[in-house]
């Protein structure tokens, strides 16, 4: 995979988080959602849906970084 991909396992396994991985190179309708979504299909790509279903697609591997430790990288402690 890509470098940034690559970023984005390591911080995701660091976190020991749970997080369901799809290869736009191998899921053609997950493709085609982000396609329709984004308008493009690079990667990575985190799909983020709220409590109230409302759906965000971040794109930009900092940022995904960046987002999964200000969510999780705390919930170990306390």
């Amino acid at each position: 995979g890509c470098p940034f991909c690559r970023s984005v396992d390591a911080t995701i396994a660091r976190l020991g988080l749970d997080i369901e991985m799809r290869d736009v190179r191998q899921d053609w309708d997950f493709r085609e959602q982000l396609i329709e979504a984004r308008g493009r299909a690079t990667v990575p790509v985190l799909w983020i849906q709220s409590p109230d279903g409302e759906v965000r697609w971040m794109p930009e591997s900092l940022d995904i970084i960046h987002y999964l430790e200000h969510m999780y990288e705390k919930r170990g402690s306390g």
